[in-house]
């Protein structure tokens, strides 16, 4: 039996993403040492739920195998030929990308719509709550950004937003790096250790802070795409606040470890902080300028 490898890439947390092929079969493959095991048990759970979902865009989990000798963990899932959205964003005008976001949005609201367990609905409670407790950890713990009052500001004054909740089972991994696409268009979500039940604007928070410094028309078609185009103001408004923690506790979480990443991490929160209009305004200034809606118009015109 012909066996090939190829490597896609090795991710921060020391996960490897591959691509196996033997005869007539091809899988993707995530592995690593030991140390990484919860991680890709966890990715491995989280394509068995969202999988039933929507499975044209999730890989199909197969098995999760451990070599203890060897040291070696991996998960295997049937792969399809695609090529990293990254790659197709850098090359197609932004009439695609926007068309590609539509696409994710749609995939996203799927994967949301997958009913929860009592006992999950209540972990993501649990978790909603705990907001106040990572800006605590912020104050206390973390290091701290400059301009970080008007984030505080903001979130103090508009806390009762934070009332607005709806628990779902969060994608968590929505990052251009992990998302792939076929040569039809399709769009292949990238097994996600980031998974857990929570509030849906945490993924739509992790789109600002991961994906709108480079790819802002992308990200106004996850939300378009999701709501088909009809976004109800609170969902503004609660996103504007998760979007504040976010520029507080998640880019110290990342500055604090190193100088470099730190400066990085400040770059961001101030990006971040910007596109709110420093938190005066409740909708990216990405999503409300006049460049967008011209880019709408072609989406249209070319039925994309």
């Amino acid at each position: 039996m012909q066996l090939s490898y190829r490597k896609l890439f090795t991710d921060a947390n020391s996960v490897e993403y591959s691509v196996i092929k033997t005869t007539g079969t091809r899988c993707l493959c995530l592995q690593g040492d030991r140390k990484v095991l919860p991680r890709i048990k966890k990715a491995y759970k989280s394509a068995q739920f969202f999988y039933k979902a929507t499975p044209d865009n999730i890989f199909e989990p197969i098995s999760i195998n451990e070599n203890i000798e060897g040291n070696l963990v991996n998960a295997l899932f049937t792969y399809k030929d695609a090529g990293f959205l990254k790659d197709f964003l850098s090359v197609v005008p932004p009439e695609w990308q926007y068309a590609a976001g539509k696409k994710i949005g749609r995939i996203l609201k799927d994967l949301h719509s997958v009913p929860l367990t009592q006992a999950q609905t209540e972990k993501a409670n649990q978790r909603h709550s705990s907001y106040m407790e990572k800006i605590a950890s912020y104050v206390a713990e973390l290091p701290h950004l400059k301009n970080d009052r008007i984030a505080m500001d903001a979130i103090s004054t508009r806390y009762d937003y934070f009332s607005i909740f709806r628990p779902v089972m969060r994608y968590g991994s929505l990052k251009y790096q992990k998302i792939m696409t076929t040569h039809d268009g399709t769009i292949l979500m990238l097994p996600s250790y980031s998974y857990g039940p929570g509030c849906m604007c945490e993924d739509f928070a992790s789109l600002e802070f991961e994906n709108a410094g480079l790819y802002p028309v992308l990200c106004a078609g996850v939300i378009d795409g999701y709501f088909s185009s009809v976004v109800p103001v609170k969902f503004w408004m609660h996103f504007a606040l998760y979007c504040a923690l976010y520029s507080l506790w998640k880019c110290a979480l990342k500055a604090k470890e190193s100088k470099e990443m730190y400066l990085k991490m400040q770059l961001n929160s101030d990006r971040i902080r910007e596109d709110f209009d420093n938190f005066k305004k409740p909708i990216p200034t990405w999503y409300s300028n006049q460049e967008l809606l011209k880019i709408k118009e072609k989406a249209i015109k070319l039925a994309l």
